[in-house]
């Protein structure tokens, strides 16, 4: 059953940059970095067309860009700007009630530019296609903002695992879940989720997306997450 807050929606992401909508053929723009006052500060809502992604391409001409869709086969509508990458899966839940946790882990938030730079070492062992110069680079602008929220997780003293959450649009954006690979298969990452959801129950956000790869899904379908959306990424070829 689909989930009503996710309902036709998708995202454009640009990299620290901005976070838009589409739902049907509508495009909602959010521009979340930065902000005056931190947080999601619309600016326009357009048709999906040519002018609207000369306006994407323009204004994050130095990022990283991708783009979400829910029309299959946007490339081939504009074959010089776009180019196909993937099929994603978005998966949803509401929960009100805190998650039942052992203590294994104990969990800390970012505050620091020295925190985060941990938080970079740590993901970048998880997700080893990313550096650390890259992800501190990339989050740096994240620290202290309301939108977001950076957790690192200990074992005892160690540092093994890492997760974060982005807020817009009603929902808490769960990314970058993982524990170090030598201390997988311990129940680390199904604890670790669970503190990563209560942390936001807890603080009056009860609805989550995220996208999950074959290893977590088995995590997040044993927690209640459902299907509720699928979006294809496309890349932009140039910035104009």
């Amino acid at each position: 059953m689909m989930l009503k807050f996710m309902e036709n929606l998708y995202e454009v992401k640009v990299q620290r940059k901005n976070v838009c909508y589409i739902k049907n053929d509508i495009m909602y723009g959010k521009w979340a970095f930065p902000t005056a006052k931190a947080g999601f500060n619309p600016t326009y809502t357009e048709k999906v067309n040519k002018s609207v992604l000369k306006e994407i391409l323009t204004e994050t001409r130095n990022y990283k860009t991708n783009l979400a869709t829910p029309l299959p086969d946007l490339d081939k509508k504009y074959p010089d700007d776009l180019e196909f990458i993937e099929e994603t899966i978005v998966y949803g839940l509401e929960q009100k009630e805190l998650f039942q946790t052992n203590k294994k882990l104990t969990l800390k938030t970012v505050k620091t530019k020295e925190d985060l730079i941990l938080w970079g070492q740590i993901a970048s062992q998880v997700y080893d296609k990313y550096d650390t110069d890259y992800i501190y680079e990339s989050f740096k602008t994240d620290i202290g903002k309301k939108y977001a929220t950076y957790f690192i997780f200990y074992k005892g003293t160690k540092a093994v695992g890492v997760s974060q959450v982005i807020r817009g649009g009603g929902c808490s954006a769960v990314y970058w879940v993982g524990v170090l690979a030598e201390y997988r298969k311990h129940g680390l990452g199904t604890e670790l989720t669970k503190q990563t959801l209560n942390y936001e129950i807890e603080h009056k956000h009860y609805k989550f997306i995220l996208s999950a790869s074959e290893l977590g899904l088995i995590i997040y379908k044993k927690l209640g997450f459902k299907p509720v959306e699928t979006f294809y990424e496309y890349n932009l070829k140039k910035h104009l």
